[in-house]
């Protein structure tokens, strides 16, 4: 990937393209003050050190079920393991942390059957792996869609509100499963390698008429089970240190403390989960220092926080369903 200087406008892009991942450029450039042509040649720059975007589907809304899992492993497994797990359709967000030991990621499993085979027959024969927990996510607060690029406050609130998407006319119920058909999975599938794909590439890939994937999309994300969103290293953003808190929260303050860490410009997970920590956050800093004020300040004015572990990630594999 080649190295760029990243300035404003850059920083302004990658708001708009978190608030709207499928939002033409001239609707961004009208926003953002500049021409089409500089939206455009500004976004394949980008493309060349690191940006992506692409179609996630929200497993909440899909019903289907998250696992966080914590795997132990042999110093000398670590990379195979991370590398082997990133290559998994339905993994992301792997990484490598605390001292080279231990692998982190996200696994999407659509029924108790699948989970069974996962959790209690693949995983467990992996070899000079130590152990591993599995931590079901019950309710996410921040991370489904992404929101750590929009946190950073590289755009007005007109500019904001001017890129934001489309809505549903009508509050959805939350309970209610989005069922999907194959024209729907096939329109994932093909999102998931490129969210701004044309409908021409569209049709290319998954032989469904632009008209009809048109209104499937559409669909999918006025009912929130499509997200187009992006992925760009924040290490080139000047954010070199992230961590994975592992966080003990009295049962009556769970959902405050996970609002309140959701609103954090650092967070870029904060999930409430089953086991021994029933909280879990990603945080994203500038470096060791900003870590610990955050850590001191932040984290340690919670007075329900009743410990937090604090596992720094020393290599990202894969970020949402992109591996690095």
């Amino acid at each position: 990937m080649d190295s760029i200087e990243i300035d404003h406008l850059d920083r302004q892009l990658l708001h708009a393209l978190q608030l709207d991942g499928r939002a033409p450029f001239n609707r961004v450039a009208s926003a953002l003050g500049v021409s089409e042509h500089t939206v455009g040649r500004r976004y394949r720059r980008l493309r060349t050190s690191g940006l992506f975007v692409v179609g996630e589907p929200d497993s909440e809304r899909l019903g289907y079920t998250r696992w966080l899992l914590r795997i132990r492993c042999t110093p000398d497994a670590v990379t195979t393991i991370a590398d082997a797990l990133g290559r998994r359709a339905d993994t992301s967000h792997v990484s490598v942390a605390s001292g080279g030991t231990e692998v982190h990621c996200s696994i999407t499993t659509h029924s108790a059957e699948e989970a069974d085979a996962i959790l209690l027959s693949k995983l467990p024969r992996t070899p000079r792996m130590v152990s591993f927990d599995a931590h079901c996510v019950l309710r996410t607060f921040c991370g489904t869609p992404p929101s750590w690029y929009t946190k950073q406050g590289a755009l007005d609130s007109d500019q904001a509100t001017a890129l934001m998407p489309p809505t549903e006319e009508t509050p959805r119920d939350i309970d209610e499963v989005v069922v999907l058909d194959a024209a729907d999975h096939s329109l994932m599938s093909a999102l998931a390698v490129d969210g701004r794909a044309t409908f021409p590439q569209l049709t290319a890939a998954t032989g469904i008429s632009a008209s009809s994937l048109s209104r499937h999309l559409d669909r999918l994300r006025a009912v929130g089970a499509l997200h187009i969103c992006l992925d760009y290293p924040p290490a080139r953003l000047g954010y070199q240190k992230m961590a994975k808190l592992w966080l003990r929260v009295a049962p009556g303050e769970l959902e405050s403390i996970g609002e309140t860490l959701g609103t954090h410009p650092e967070t870029d997970l904060v999930a409430a989960t089953t086991g021994p920590f029933n909280l879990v956050a990603t945080v994203i800093c500038r470096n060791a220092k900003h870590l610990y004020v955050y850590l001191n300040n932040q984290i340690g004015a919670l007075s329900g926080v009743q410990s937090v572990e604090t596992a720094p990630l020393i290599r990202e594999v894969k970020r949402l369903s992109v591996r690095r």
